[in-house]
């Protein structure tokens, strides 16, 4: 069996508050699959202004196959990153469908309108999200505060940007009898695949199937050395 390289964990923009500039779309979908990705959720803030002009852009751009998104055989999943109001981050991975009805449930989320993380896990139970706390031991947004609530996500993760919180997240989560699996949280084209999710999946990988593995405890995860990891990224790199 195949053990396909995934990133749960990728935004489009280097700043949440600019303007979203397809070319920025393109080059992170470019460089994960130069890196050797198989999978890539694209988890933008869905509280950003432009988050469903992102989405579209994402859906015309990718091949649909199967009810599967493919760039250039990279599969990629829409998803989101979610504030709650206790603070803290939630990642949403399963299509656009999916993120609509939950803003049809909760109202459109904004800013100004965070749901509270049981209200969010309320509202989501149902739809096939893959649903991981992210980063959840960063200053103000840390998730320990919701003690048992952490029960119901999929995963905790493992963030690219602080892997020094690494043993503290998988003891834990341990605790909790939750998985872990890792994002790079790429806001920039350089921090593509500096972490990564070993999956052993075959053929099309849907998000029920993804969500079947890391229930199982059946995701591994890698490091790529920073160096060496820019020297893979830039072998061959033309100007973005």
């Amino acid at each position: 069996m195949r053990q396909l390289k995934a990133d749960f964990h990728c935004h489009v923009k280097i700043m949440g508050h600019g303007s979203f500039r397809p070319g920025q779309l393109k080059s992170r979908l470019e460089w994960a699959r130069r890196f050797g990705l198989d999978l890539l959720a694209i988890t933008e803030h869905i509280d950003i202004p432009d988050f469903w002009d992102i989405t579209a852009f994402l859906e015309d751009l990718c091949d649909q196959r199967r009810g599967v998104l493919r760039w250039r055989e990279l599969v990629v999943i829409t998803g989101a990153e979610v504030n709650i109001a206790e603070g803290g981050h939630i990642l949403l991975i399963g299509g656009s469908a999916a993120l609509r009805q939950l803003e049809a449930r909760l109202g459109r989320l904004d800013a100004n309108n965070p749901p509270l993380l049981k209200e969010l896990l309320d509202a989501s139970e149902n739809l096939g999200f893959l649903r991981i706390g992210a980063h959840p031991c960063r200053r103000r947004q840390d998730l320990w505060k919701m003690g048992p609530l952490l029960k119901r996500l999929d995963a905790l993760e493992i963030n690219g940007r602080e892997l020094s919180t690494a043993g503290w997240v998988t003891r834990q989560a341990g605790m909790l009898n939750i998985p872990v699996v890792t994002g790079s949280d790429a806001h920039h084209w350089l921090q593509m695949g500096r972490v990564y999710n070993l999956l052993p999946l075959d053929g099309d990988p849907g998000v029920a199937a993804i969500k079947d593995v890391v229930a199982n405890h059946g995701v591994t995860w890698r490091v790529t050395g920073g160096l060496s990891h820019c020297k893979s990224l830039l072998k061959g790199a033309v100007t973005i």
